[in-house]
Formats: C-alpha cells, structure tokens, sequence
C-alpha cells in the first residue's frame, strides 16, 4: 500500500522584487500574475514578462511567478526553464531554486531536486518547507535515514509542522518500523485532527500491522473527512477483505472504481471479490 508524502509548493518570494508597472495595463498584469492563478495568471505573467518592461530581479521575480504556476500544472519542463532563468538573473534567489525544485520533484528528478532545495537551505538554513521537501525527495530516492534526518530536522525548528511528523511517518513504514510510523501519525493526528492523510497513512501502519479493525476505523474517519478520497475506500476494502468482510470490501472497490475510473486496480478488486462471494 501507498503512503502519501506532504510537500509545500507555495513559495513565491514577490516582495523580494517590487515590480513599478510603466501603465495601468502593465500594473493590472502584474497584479493579476501575482494574485491570480492558473491559466490566468500564467497568462498575465506572460504578457507581463513580453512587454519589455522588466528586467534584473523584476524579471526574475515574474518568471519566479509564472515558474510556481506551471508547477501547479504540473507542467515541469517548462517551469524548469522559468525558474533557471529567473537564478540566472537574480543568483541567490531562494523562491526560485525552491519552485525549480518543486518542478524537478515532479519529474521524479530527484538529485537534481535535492541540489536545489540544498541551496535553499545554504541560503536560509532555517527553511522547514525546503528540508521537508528535500527529506521528500530522500524518501522518493528510498535513502530513507536521510529522509528522517531532514524530518528530524524540520520538527526541531518546527515543532508544530504536521507534514513533518507525517512524512517521517512514511519514512518509518516504509522501513518496517510500524510502530514508529503510527507514533508519527499520532503527533501529527494531535496537531491537525482534521487532516485525512494523517488518518489514512496510519490505516495503512495498521493493515501492515494485521490490525485490520484499526486499520478500517483510521480509513473511516479519513472517508468522514474527504468522501471522495478513492485511496481510501480501495485500501479500506483491502483492510476489510483481509478481514473477511467481503460484501463491504467489494461495496470500496465498486466506489473506487467510480472514483479513480481509469486504475484498473478498481475492476481487478471487484471481480475478485465477487468470484469470491459466488464461490468460485
């Protein structure tokens, strides 16, 4: 079963370059990149960063903007080359080796993602967000005492983190120490009782555990939380087949596979289940 990791991507750093718009045209783009998101602000940084207006740290921040939004979009080469330029232009500029880190991430390049969050934390070594995100990418690596020493970290400079204690949790499972994980998940559980992902990850601690009873109750209350969390449902079906409780598994896997339609993990499970329930 899957654990999910905790990043931060809303990183910007804008007032480290105050942008003074020539035009009401150009303010209103500049406004609007740094305010807005998606689709829209990309373009109104777009038309900001073509007017020819901006330059040195200006520009940087603009394309700094334009790089975190492509992220969200999960558009990573692009968002990549936004943010090299914004460091070209402005060399220590922490928000945007954080956003191209980020962009490295999420095209699973993760050295190159530890490299960029490393020169976050040379230039603020008490960032908590660049030392989770580079222990996430320890942890995709599976160099997880790595992980665990930049969770450690974190949690001593931010002891109220949730993500921290969550995302060592998943450092913790993922090297067979259960118990660890769901002392993890706990603290994190205390800190932020509505977070589903802490539940969800300390149902998986469980099952892997064989306490399929706790398991399906952290999966129920992370369903209670997010009703639409498919992860959920198809892992507390595994819990509640496992436990041989087969009319409510197979009632998960049939909303997972409503949920999450193009995993075919949803159809194999409700064909298994129903072979089993017909005897066959």
């Amino acid at each position: 079963m899957t654990s999910i990791l905790r990043g931060t991507l809303t990183a910007l750093g804008f007032a480290a370059a105050v942008l003074l718009a020539a035009t009401p045209a150009a303010a209103n783009d500049v406004d609007t990149c740094e305010t807005a998101s998606g689709d829209e602000a990309i373009a109104a940084c777009t038309r900001a960063i073509k007017s020819g207006r901006y330059s040195g740290r200006e520009l940087a921040a603009l394309l700094n903007m334009r790089c975190f939004e492509l992220n969200g979009k999960r558009e990573s080469d692009k968002a990549i080359a936004d943010c090299s330029q914004a460091i070209r232009l402005h060399e220590n500029y922490a928000s945007a080796f954080f956003n191209r880190g980020n962009a490295y991430r999420a095209a699973a390049e993760y050295d190159r993602s530890i490299e960029d969050y490393s020169q976050v934390i040379r230039l603020d070594p008490n960032d908590t967000d660049a030392i989770i995100n580079r222990g996430n990418s320890y942890n995709n690596k599976g160099q997880y005492d790595r992980a665990i020493a930049d969770y450690d970290q974190a949690i001593r400079l931010k002891p109220s983190d949730a993500d921290a204690f969550i995302n060592r949790g998943v450092a913790y499972k993922a090297k067979g120490q259960y118990d660890r994980a769901i002392a993890d998940y706990d603290q994190a559980i205390r800190l932020s009782p509505n977070d589903a992902a802490a539940f969800y990850n300390r149902g998986i601690a469980y099952d892997d555990k064989r306490q399929y009873d706790r398991a399906i109750e952290d999966f129920d209350q992370a369903i209670r939380l997010n009703p639409r969390y498919a992860k959920a449902f198809y892992n507390r079906g595994k819990s509640q087949e496992r436990n041989n409780d087969l009319q409510r598994a197979l009632a998960d896997f049939r909303m997972f596979a409503e949920l999450a339609p193009s995993d075919p993990d949803g159809r194999k499970a409700v064909e298994r289940v129903t072979k089993a329930l017909r005897g066959w």
